[in-house]
């Protein structure tokens, strides 16, 4: 089990620590704004902020974010008013 920050609430995940941390979000957390783009780390569909840092979260491990904070497209307003989830 990881435990670790996700937009602002404490969450555990349970699933292997090598496990992407976009199929964490997506798989496990249901936070699907976090896209699926390439898998190598090259388009950015899955970038994230991993403790303030931008991220593609496709190369990070749950291992390596464990205790973090992340930031997902959905954490950026509770009612969507943020212009990037508007642009999205």
């Amino acid at each position: 089990m990881v435990k670790l920050k996700v937009n602002g609430k404490a969450v555990a995940v349970t699933a292997e620590p090598d496990t992407p941390l976009l199929w964490a979000l997506r798989e496990h957390l249901e936070l699907t704004g976090t896209k699926y783009g390439c898998g190598a780390g090259l388009c950015g569909a899955c970038v994230v902020h991993l403790d303030g840092k931008a991220v593609k979260s496709c190369l990070v491990t749950l291992e390596a974010a464990s205790g973090s904070d992340v930031t997902t497209i959905e954490g950026l307003s509770a009612d969507a008013s943020h212009p990037l989830q508007q642009a999205w």
